[in-house]
């Protein structure tokens, strides 16, 4: 069965298209991701601003059309942190039914972190591991996920997106984080963890996995400083990743763009902040690296309208 998956996360709109059967991985047809920075505002208080409507429905044409193209059988959009935070949720909602006749679910923060787990553990380069944990770091959001034996243990959905711990504790875009608000950062991140997370603990991490934009944008420049392939550089060292954070948060913006062509600018003001808190967990599990996997929520549920 042909599906597209359209996911609509506070700094991207993603769309998956993909065969799909529920007694192998999905075969990927097509892939596509616009940058749409949606909400405004931060802490309890979020809302959709008025341009952030009219570009998201400007997307999600554009992604209709392209798996309209593919003559898909079965659509679904699903949203993430910034709608289950937004004031005018609902609003938005109308107004893509209306113009475009989509519907979209808004995911639960477990619901999420349920849909990435399936998603990851369709990726056969992680086939051969039966137990380990998982982050899947957005922009809102972050989920962590214990698997043991192949089956999910324990989830949690963390508020530590890159553009909450940007907006919190750097809330210049364009400037570079003082050694105070590194510190702080790192405070309230471990402080989280070490609250909420207790539970991952009871089944040892053996492995540690990742995803999301933090992790593919990492990848990606830390494959360029090394000379190699991109899907050469699975694994990521911890003391790779605190070292690039400590050289790119004392960069301006301009300057993280012009430095690293592999970074778009829409991505390069709040990629510290994804750095920050990958550190933070490797810190908190104890890990020396961590695999990253481009398979995702998308990729879950998709397996999901497979057996629909």
């Amino acid at each position: 069965m042909k599906v597209a998956v359209f996911d609509l996360g506070s700094n991207t709109t993603k769309l998956l298209v993909a065969d799909v059967d529920v007694y192998s991985s999905p075969r990927i047809i097509a892939e596509e991701s616009r940058a749409c920075r949606l909400t405004e505002g931060g802490g309890e208080s979020i809302r959709f601003p008025e341009k952030s409507i009219g570009r998201i429905l400007g997307i999600l044409a554009e992604l209709l059309k392209i798996a309209r193209m593919h003559k898909v059988e079965v659509m679904k959009a699903v949203a993430t942190e910034a709608f289950r935070k937004s004031e005018n949720t609902q609003e938005l909602i109308d107004l893509v039914q209306e113009s475009l006749g989509l519907s979209i679910s808004v995911l639960s923060g477990s619901e999420e972190a349920g849909a990435i787990a399936a998603g990851l553990l369709t990726d056969p380069m992680i086939s051969g591991l039966d137990d380990f944990h998982a982050i899947d770091i957005g922009g809102g959001s972050m989920e962590i996920i214990a698997v043991h034996k192949r089956k999910v243990t324990a989830l949690e959905s963390l508020p530590l997106g890159a553009s909450v711990i940007s907006e919190r504790f750097c809330a210049n875009a364009s400037s570079r984080w003082a050694d105070s608000a590194c510190r702080d950062a790192k405070n309230f991140v471990a402080d989280l963890l070490h609250s909420v997370a207790s539970s991952m603990l009871s089944v040892p991490c053996s492995s540690l996995i990742g995803s999301g934009g933090t992790l593919v944008f990492l990848r990606a420049i830390l494959s360029g400083e090394a000379g190699v392939e991109t899907k050469d550089k699975s694994s990521i060292a911890f003391s790779e990743s605190t070292a690039l954070f400590e050289r790119i948060s004392q960069m301006t913006l301009d300057q993280r763009v012009s430095s690293y062509s592999s970074l778009p600018s829409s991505r390069a003001d709040i990629f510290p902040g994804g750095l920050l808190v990958l550190n933070e967990v490797m810190s908190y599990f104890q890990k020396a690296d961590i695999l990253h996997s481009y398979h995702n929520l998308r990729h879950g549920i998709a397996m999901k309208l497979a057996t629909e």
